[in-house]
Protein backbone atom coordinates (compact mmCIF):
# COMPACT_ATOMS: atom_id res chain seq x y z
CA UNK A 1 0.00 0.00 0.00
CA UNK A 2 3.20 2.28 0.22
CA UNK A 3 3.23 2.69 -3.12
CA UNK A 4 -0.28 3.43 -3.39
CA UNK A 5 -0.32 6.04 -0.94
CA UNK A 6 2.37 7.92 -2.86
CA UNK A 7 0.76 7.36 -6.30
CA UNK A 8 -2.56 8.80 -4.27
CA UNK A 9 -0.19 11.82 -3.34
CA UNK A 10 0.76 12.57 -6.79
CA UNK A 11 -2.58 12.39 -8.10
CA UNK A 12 -3.92 14.62 -5.16
CA UNK A 13 -1.61 17.66 -5.93
CA UNK A 14 -1.89 17.19 -9.92
CA UNK A 15 -5.36 17.05 -10.09
CA UNK A 16 -5.99 20.14 -7.80
CA UNK A 17 -3.56 21.64 -9.81
CA UNK A 18 -5.67 20.88 -13.19
CA UNK A 19 -9.06 21.88 -11.63
CA UNK A 20 -7.34 25.16 -10.42
CA UNK A 21 -5.83 25.74 -13.63
CA UNK A 22 -9.38 25.09 -15.39
CA UNK A 23 -10.48 27.47 -13.57
CA UNK A 24 -8.07 30.26 -14.67
CA UNK A 25 -8.93 28.93 -18.45
CA UNK A 26 -12.37 29.94 -18.31
CA UNK A 27 -11.50 32.97 -16.62
CA UNK A 28 -8.92 34.40 -19.20
CA UNK A 29 -11.23 33.02 -21.93
CA UNK A 30 -14.03 34.89 -20.63
CA UNK A 31 -12.12 37.56 -19.74
CA UNK A 32 -10.81 38.39 -22.78
CA UNK A 33 -13.74 37.37 -25.14
CA UNK A 34 -16.82 38.29 -23.27
CA UNK A 35 -18.10 35.43 -24.47
CA UNK A 36 -19.32 31.93 -23.12
CA UNK A 37 -18.97 30.21 -26.37
CA UNK A 38 -15.06 30.32 -26.22
CA UNK A 39 -15.62 28.40 -23.15
CA UNK A 40 -17.85 25.61 -24.93
CA UNK A 41 -15.34 25.86 -27.66
CA UNK A 42 -12.89 24.68 -24.88
CA UNK A 43 -14.39 22.43 -23.60
CA UNK A 44 -15.07 20.42 -26.85
CA UNK A 45 -11.78 20.69 -27.59
CA UNK A 46 -11.13 18.81 -24.71
CA UNK A 47 -13.15 16.35 -25.27
CA UNK A 48 -12.65 15.42 -28.83
CA UNK A 49 -8.84 15.07 -28.14
CA UNK A 50 -9.76 12.74 -24.96
CA UNK A 51 -11.77 10.52 -27.21
CA UNK A 52 -9.24 10.52 -30.76
CA UNK A 53 -6.49 9.93 -28.64
CA UNK A 54 -8.00 7.30 -26.21
CA UNK A 55 -7.03 4.21 -28.46
CA UNK A 56 -3.42 5.56 -28.99
CA UNK A 57 -3.55 6.33 -25.22
CA UNK A 58 -4.20 2.84 -24.24
CA UNK A 59 -1.78 1.09 -26.87
CA UNK A 60 1.09 3.33 -25.49
CA UNK A 61 0.30 2.13 -21.87
CA UNK A 62 0.57 -1.62 -22.82
CA UNK A 63 3.68 -1.14 -25.50
CA UNK A 64 6.16 0.64 -22.87
CA UNK A 65 6.90 0.40 -19.33
CA UNK A 66 4.46 1.98 -17.94
CA UNK A 67 6.25 3.21 -15.32
CA UNK A 68 8.12 5.37 -18.02
CA UNK A 69 5.03 6.38 -19.60
CA UNK A 70 3.29 8.06 -16.47
CA UNK A 71 6.75 9.66 -16.13
CA UNK A 72 6.75 10.87 -20.01
CA UNK A 73 3.08 12.14 -20.09
CA UNK A 74 3.41 14.03 -16.76
CA UNK A 75 6.78 15.78 -18.16
CA UNK A 76 4.86 16.64 -21.53
CA UNK A 77 2.11 18.03 -19.93
CA UNK A 78 4.04 20.59 -17.87
CA UNK A 79 5.32 21.68 -21.12
CA UNK A 80 1.76 21.95 -22.54
CA UNK A 81 1.11 24.19 -18.90
CA UNK A 82 3.83 26.01 -19.04
CA UNK A 83 2.84 27.04 -23.18
CA UNK A 84 -0.70 27.74 -21.95
CA UNK A 85 1.12 30.71 -19.04
CA UNK A 86 3.09 32.07 -22.28
CA UNK A 87 -0.35 32.27 -24.29
CA UNK A 88 -2.57 32.93 -21.62
CA UNK A 89 -3.66 36.27 -23.26
CA UNK A 90 -4.52 34.40 -27.00
CA UNK A 91 -8.08 33.19 -26.66
CA UNK A 92 -7.34 30.41 -29.80
CA UNK A 93 -3.98 29.34 -28.50
CA UNK A 94 -5.30 28.45 -25.44
CA UNK A 95 -8.59 26.77 -26.58
CA UNK A 96 -5.85 24.68 -28.85
CA UNK A 97 -3.02 23.82 -25.77
CA UNK A 98 -6.28 22.52 -24.19
CA UNK A 99 -6.73 19.73 -26.47
CA UNK A 100 -3.35 19.42 -26.63
CA UNK A 101 -2.92 18.66 -22.92
CA UNK A 102 -5.85 16.99 -22.79
CA UNK A 103 -4.43 14.12 -26.02
CA UNK A 104 -0.65 14.24 -23.60
CA UNK A 105 -2.47 13.31 -20.75
CA UNK A 106 -4.56 10.67 -22.09
CA UNK A 107 -2.44 7.66 -21.49
CA UNK A 108 -1.76 8.54 -17.66
CA UNK A 109 -5.38 6.87 -16.25
CA UNK A 110 -5.25 3.99 -18.19
CA UNK A 111 -1.75 2.86 -17.67
CA UNK A 112 -2.18 3.66 -13.95
CA UNK A 113 -5.34 1.70 -13.42
CA UNK A 114 -3.23 -1.37 -15.27
CA UNK A 115 -0.15 -1.21 -13.50
CA UNK A 116 -1.63 -1.02 -10.05
CA UNK A 117 -1.99 -5.21 -9.56
CA UNK A 118 1.72 -5.29 -10.24
CA UNK A 119 2.74 -2.47 -7.67
CA UNK A 120 0.15 -3.61 -4.68
CA UNK A 121 -0.89 -7.34 -3.68
CA UNK A 122 -4.34 -8.55 -5.30
CA UNK A 123 -5.67 -8.09 -2.04
CA UNK A 124 -5.23 -4.44 -1.69
CA UNK A 125 -5.95 -4.03 -4.83
CA UNK A 126 -9.72 -2.67 -4.24
CA UNK A 127 -8.07 -0.35 -1.03
CA UNK A 128 -5.64 0.86 -3.25
CA UNK A 129 -8.19 2.40 -6.20
CA UNK A 130 -10.32 3.42 -2.97
CA UNK A 131 -7.99 5.30 -1.96
CA UNK A 132 -6.66 7.12 -5.41
CA UNK A 133 -10.40 7.44 -6.13
CA UNK A 134 -10.99 8.85 -2.86
CA UNK A 135 -7.53 11.44 -2.93
CA UNK A 136 -8.43 11.82 -6.76
CA UNK A 137 -12.28 13.26 -6.01
CA UNK A 138 -10.89 15.30 -3.38
CA UNK A 139 -8.54 17.17 -6.35
CA UNK A 140 -11.66 18.05 -8.01
CA UNK A 141 -13.28 19.56 -5.22
CA UNK A 142 -10.46 21.00 -4.00
CA UNK A 143 -8.72 22.64 -6.75
CA UNK A 144 -11.85 24.79 -8.41
CA UNK A 145 -12.06 26.27 -4.67
CA UNK A 146 -8.70 27.27 -4.45
CA UNK A 147 -8.14 28.52 -8.41
CA UNK A 148 -11.33 30.91 -7.12
CA UNK A 149 -9.86 31.88 -4.34
CA UNK A 150 -6.34 33.04 -6.02
CA UNK A 151 -7.73 34.31 -8.97
CA UNK A 152 -10.29 36.31 -6.55
CA UNK A 153 -6.92 37.97 -4.51
CA UNK A 154 -5.37 39.28 -7.69
CA UNK A 155 -3.66 36.41 -9.28
CA UNK A 156 -3.64 35.85 -12.83
CA UNK A 157 -4.43 33.10 -14.56
CA UNK A 158 -1.54 32.82 -16.29
CA UNK A 159 0.22 32.25 -13.06
CA UNK A 160 -2.11 29.39 -12.18
CA UNK A 161 -1.03 27.81 -15.32
CA UNK A 162 2.60 27.85 -13.93
CA UNK A 163 1.15 26.37 -10.88
CA UNK A 164 -0.15 23.33 -12.77
CA UNK A 165 3.03 22.61 -14.80
CA UNK A 166 4.63 22.26 -11.52
CA UNK A 167 2.18 20.03 -10.14
CA UNK A 168 2.87 17.62 -13.18
CA UNK A 169 6.66 17.68 -12.66
CA UNK A 170 5.81 17.03 -9.09
CA UNK A 171 3.91 13.90 -10.32
CA UNK A 172 6.51 12.82 -12.57
CA UNK A 173 9.13 12.68 -9.35
CA UNK A 174 6.77 11.11 -6.81
CA UNK A 175 6.64 8.64 -9.76
CA UNK A 176 10.73 8.50 -10.70
CA UNK A 177 11.05 7.76 -6.94
CA UNK A 178 9.69 4.85 -6.93
CA UNK A 179 11.74 2.09 -7.81
CA UNK A 180 9.99 -0.89 -8.63
CA UNK A 181 8.35 -1.93 -11.92
CA UNK A 182 5.13 -1.10 -12.99
CA UNK A 183 5.07 -3.95 -15.81
CA UNK A 184 4.17 -3.75 -19.23
CA UNK A 185 1.51 -5.40 -21.38
CA UNK A 186 1.83 -6.56 -24.77
CA UNK A 187 1.19 -5.70 -28.70
CA UNK A 188 2.17 -8.83 -29.89
CA UNK A 189 -0.52 -11.81 -28.69
CA UNK A 190 -3.43 -8.19 -28.84
CA UNK A 191 -2.19 -6.17 -31.71
CA UNK A 192 -3.54 -2.58 -32.90
CA UNK A 193 -4.85 0.26 -31.34
CA UNK A 194 -8.46 -1.04 -31.21
CA UNK A 195 -7.82 -4.27 -28.88
CA UNK A 196 -8.97 -3.13 -26.08
CA UNK A 197 -12.37 -2.10 -27.93
CA UNK A 198 -12.13 -5.45 -29.74
CA UNK A 199 -12.02 -7.70 -25.79
CA UNK A 200 -14.85 -5.29 -24.24
CA UNK A 201 -17.42 -6.29 -27.55
CA UNK A 202 -16.64 -10.06 -27.01
CA UNK A 203 -16.28 -10.44 -23.31
CA UNK A 204 -19.48 -9.54 -21.51
CA UNK A 205 -17.87 -9.90 -17.96
CA UNK A 206 -16.14 -6.61 -19.93
CA UNK A 207 -18.83 -5.39 -21.40
CA UNK A 208 -21.80 -5.29 -18.88
CA UNK A 209 -19.67 -3.00 -16.58
CA UNK A 210 -18.29 -0.64 -19.31
CA UNK A 211 -21.80 -0.07 -20.41
CA UNK A 212 -23.62 0.35 -16.99
CA UNK A 213 -21.48 3.08 -16.34
CA UNK A 214 -22.17 4.39 -19.68
CA UNK A 215 -25.38 4.36 -19.05
CA UNK A 216 -24.96 5.89 -15.68
CA UNK A 217 -22.67 8.86 -17.09
CA UNK A 218 -25.71 9.48 -19.38
CA UNK A 219 -28.06 10.54 -16.32
CA UNK A 220 -24.76 12.65 -14.51
CA UNK A 221 -24.28 14.64 -17.73
CA UNK A 222 -27.71 15.94 -17.89
CA UNK A 223 -27.54 16.47 -14.11
CA UNK A 224 -25.04 19.14 -15.04
CA UNK A 225 -26.99 20.95 -17.26
CA UNK A 226 -29.96 20.78 -14.85
CA UNK A 227 -28.56 21.63 -11.51
CA UNK A 228 -28.77 25.42 -11.93
CA UNK A 229 -32.48 25.84 -13.12
CA UNK A 230 -33.30 23.42 -10.25
CA UNK A 231 -31.52 25.66 -7.76
CA UNK A 232 -32.90 28.61 -9.34
CA UNK A 233 -36.65 27.33 -9.09
CA UNK A 234 -35.89 26.68 -5.50
CA UNK A 235 -34.81 30.44 -4.88
CA UNK A 236 -31.03 28.90 -3.86
CA UNK A 237 -29.39 30.87 -7.05
CA UNK A 238 -25.82 30.59 -7.97
CA UNK A 239 -24.94 29.77 -4.38
CA UNK A 240 -27.44 26.70 -4.25
CA UNK A 241 -26.19 25.62 -7.59
CA UNK A 242 -22.30 25.40 -5.94
CA UNK A 243 -23.59 23.43 -2.97
CA UNK A 244 -25.18 21.03 -5.35
CA UNK A 245 -22.18 20.82 -7.15
CA UNK A 246 -19.85 20.50 -4.36
CA UNK A 247 -22.30 17.81 -2.66
CA UNK A 248 -22.11 15.66 -5.32
CA UNK A 249 -18.23 15.83 -5.71
CA UNK A 250 -17.83 16.06 -1.97
CA UNK A 251 -20.29 12.65 -1.64
CA UNK A 252 -18.07 10.92 -4.67
CA UNK A 253 -15.25 11.13 -1.91
CA UNK A 254 -17.07 9.60 0.82
CA UNK A 255 -18.27 6.97 -1.64
CA UNK A 256 -14.53 6.53 -3.07
CA UNK A 257 -13.23 6.41 0.27
CA UNK A 258 -15.72 3.45 1.81
CA UNK A 259 -15.14 1.15 -1.18
CA UNK A 260 -12.16 -0.26 0.01
CA UNK A 261 -14.54 -1.63 2.82
CA UNK A 262 -17.23 -2.62 0.85
CA UNK A 263 -15.04 -4.31 -2.11
CA UNK A 264 -14.67 -7.69 0.23
CA UNK A 265 -17.81 -8.01 -1.76
CA UNK A 266 -18.19 -9.38 -5.15
CA UNK A 267 -17.57 -5.65 -7.07
CA UNK A 268 -20.24 -6.26 -9.64
CA UNK A 269 -22.65 -6.08 -6.36
CA UNK A 270 -21.23 -3.32 -5.18
CA UNK A 271 -21.36 -1.70 -8.61
CA UNK A 272 -24.98 -2.55 -9.10
CA UNK A 273 -25.89 -1.31 -4.99
CA UNK A 274 -24.11 2.05 -6.24
CA UNK A 275 -26.02 3.00 -9.70
CA UNK A 276 -29.40 2.30 -7.33
CA UNK A 277 -27.72 4.44 -5.07
CA UNK A 278 -27.02 7.29 -7.18
CA UNK A 279 -30.34 6.82 -8.63
CA UNK A 280 -32.10 7.40 -5.82
CA UNK A 281 -30.35 10.20 -4.70
CA UNK A 282 -31.34 11.94 -8.46
CA UNK A 283 -34.94 10.65 -7.54
CA UNK A 284 -34.72 12.56 -3.87
CA UNK A 285 -32.54 15.69 -5.56
CA UNK A 286 -35.62 16.12 -8.34
CA UNK A 287 -38.42 15.65 -6.06
CA UNK A 288 -37.29 17.63 -3.30
CA UNK A 289 -39.69 20.64 -2.31
CA UNK A 290 -36.75 22.28 -0.72
CA UNK A 291 -33.27 22.78 -1.13
CA UNK A 292 -32.11 21.27 2.00
CA UNK A 293 -33.58 17.76 0.68
CA UNK A 294 -31.96 18.26 -2.93
CA UNK A 295 -28.83 18.90 -1.47
CA UNK A 296 -29.06 15.69 0.51
CA UNK A 297 -29.83 13.82 -2.76
CA UNK A 298 -27.39 15.44 -4.46
CA UNK A 299 -24.85 14.13 -1.56
CA UNK A 300 -26.41 10.62 -1.94
CA UNK A 301 -25.96 10.29 -5.79
CA UNK A 302 -22.46 11.66 -5.71
CA UNK A 303 -21.53 9.10 -2.96
CA UNK A 304 -23.20 6.36 -5.16
CA UNK A 305 -20.98 7.54 -8.10
CA UNK A 306 -18.07 7.42 -6.56
CA UNK A 307 -18.39 3.85 -5.27
CA UNK A 308 -19.75 3.12 -8.34
CA UNK A 309 -15.86 4.23 -10.21
CA UNK A 310 -13.74 2.34 -7.95
CA UNK A 311 -15.74 -0.75 -8.37
CA UNK A 312 -16.14 -0.43 -11.65
CA UNK A 313 -12.12 0.05 -12.22
CA UNK A 314 -11.79 -3.15 -9.96
CA UNK A 315 -13.57 -5.20 -12.29
CA UNK A 316 -12.03 -4.07 -15.32
CA UNK A 317 -8.88 -4.77 -13.44
CA UNK A 318 -9.68 -8.19 -12.13
CA UNK A 319 -11.15 -9.72 -15.81
CA UNK A 320 -9.02 -7.58 -18.69
CA UNK A 321 -5.82 -9.92 -19.23
CA UNK A 322 -2.50 -7.73 -18.36
CA UNK A 323 -1.00 -7.88 -21.84
CA UNK A 324 -4.44 -5.48 -23.01
CA UNK A 325 -5.14 -3.83 -19.81
CA UNK A 326 -3.87 -0.38 -20.65
CA UNK A 327 -6.52 -0.70 -23.69
CA UNK A 328 -9.38 -1.70 -21.94
CA UNK A 329 -8.85 1.05 -19.90
CA UNK A 330 -8.49 3.60 -22.25
CA UNK A 331 -11.10 2.21 -24.31
CA UNK A 332 -13.37 2.19 -21.44
CA UNK A 333 -12.31 6.05 -20.56
CA UNK A 334 -13.24 6.93 -24.30
CA UNK A 335 -16.80 5.39 -23.79
CA UNK A 336 -17.15 7.25 -21.04
CA UNK A 337 -16.21 10.55 -22.66
CA UNK A 338 -18.72 10.13 -25.44
CA UNK A 339 -21.64 9.06 -22.93
CA UNK A 340 -21.21 12.54 -21.17
CA UNK A 341 -20.54 14.53 -23.65
CA UNK A 342 -23.69 13.06 -25.72
CA UNK A 343 -25.61 13.73 -22.23
CA UNK A 344 -23.99 17.13 -21.92
CA UNK A 345 -24.67 18.70 -25.30
CA UNK A 346 -28.54 17.13 -25.16
CA UNK A 347 -29.13 18.07 -21.44
CA UNK A 348 -30.23 21.45 -22.78
CA UNK A 349 -32.56 20.50 -25.15
CA UNK A 350 -34.23 18.09 -22.46
CA UNK A 351 -34.49 20.90 -19.50
CA UNK A 352 -35.98 22.64 -22.39
CA UNK A 353 -38.68 20.14 -22.70
CA UNK A 354 -39.39 18.85 -19.62
CA UNK A 355 -38.26 21.18 -17.03
CA UNK A 356 -34.97 21.13 -14.22
CA UNK A 357 -37.38 18.31 -12.02
CA UNK A 358 -38.05 16.37 -15.16
CA UNK A 359 -34.78 16.17 -16.37
CA UNK A 360 -33.34 14.88 -13.24
CA UNK A 361 -36.38 12.40 -13.33
CA UNK A 362 -34.57 10.98 -16.52
CA UNK A 363 -30.76 11.17 -14.88
CA UNK A 364 -32.36 8.89 -12.24
CA UNK A 365 -34.14 6.16 -14.44
CA UNK A 366 -30.75 6.40 -16.12
CA UNK A 367 -29.44 5.20 -12.96
CA UNK A 368 -31.71 2.82 -12.70
CA UNK A 369 -30.90 1.44 -16.01
CA UNK A 370 -27.49 1.17 -15.34
CA UNK A 371 -28.05 -0.74 -12.38
CA UNK A 372 -29.96 -3.37 -13.50
CA UNK A 373 -26.56 -3.79 -16.14
CA UNK A 374 -24.60 -3.82 -13.15
CA UNK A 375 -26.89 -6.56 -11.57
CA UNK A 376 -26.35 -8.94 -14.44
CA UNK A 377 -22.90 -9.07 -14.67
CA UNK A 378 -22.96 -10.96 -11.50
CA UNK A 379 -23.75 -13.76 -13.53
CA UNK A 380 -21.02 -13.16 -15.55
CA UNK A 381 -18.89 -12.94 -12.58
Amino acid sequence: MRIARRLAVARLVSLSGGSAAYIALVAALYGETGSALWISAAIFASVVSSVVSAPFAGWIGDRFDRRRVLIGTDVAASFVGFAMAAAARHPLALVVLLGALSAVQAPFEPASAAALPSVVSAADVPRANSLIAATSSAGYLVGPLLGGAVLAVGASPAALFVVDAATFLFSAAVVVSMRRSFGRGSTEEHPGVLAGVRVIARERALRIPVLAGMVSLLGVGIVDVASYPLSLDLGGGSAGYGAMTGLLGGGGVLGAAVAGRLLHLPAARVLAGAFAASAAGLALAGAAPVLALVLAGMAVAGAGRGLGDVAEVTLIQTRAADEVRSRVFAAQDGAAHVAFSMSAFTGGLLVEATGARGAFGVAAAFGVAAALLAWSAVRAG
